[in-house]
């Protein structure tokens, strides 16, 4: 099943979320399995992250090998991602 995360980052600038996009990018692991798409943006007090991944398990893979390049950003600790189901998604 696929799922649609959402994950609000209070405090978290432009700069913060570039240097993360960039490592991981760069990362040998970064075509994860189950990756759909991504986008960040700026959000009301921070910055704003919407995923779409093919199956929960794929996307907590993930966090755990960017876990590190989270936490060297800066990203606060207490950020939770809401996690929904999707119910139709559609690509180009």
């Amino acid at each position: 099943m696929a799922i649609i995360v959402v994950i609000e980052m209070p405090g978290v600038t432009k700069e913060q979320y570039e240097e993360s996009w960039r490592k991981i990018h760069s990362a040998p692991w970064w075509q994860a399995d189950g990756f759909i798409s991504h986008a960040g943006a700026p959000g009301d007090n921070g910055w704003l992250v919407v995923d779409l991944w093919e199956s929960g398990e794929a996307f907590e893979k993930f966090v755990e090998k960017a876990t590190p390049i989270f936490e060297e950003a800066g990203f606060p600790r207490s950020v939770q991602p809401k996690i929904y189901e999707a119910v139709h998604v559609d690509t180009r």
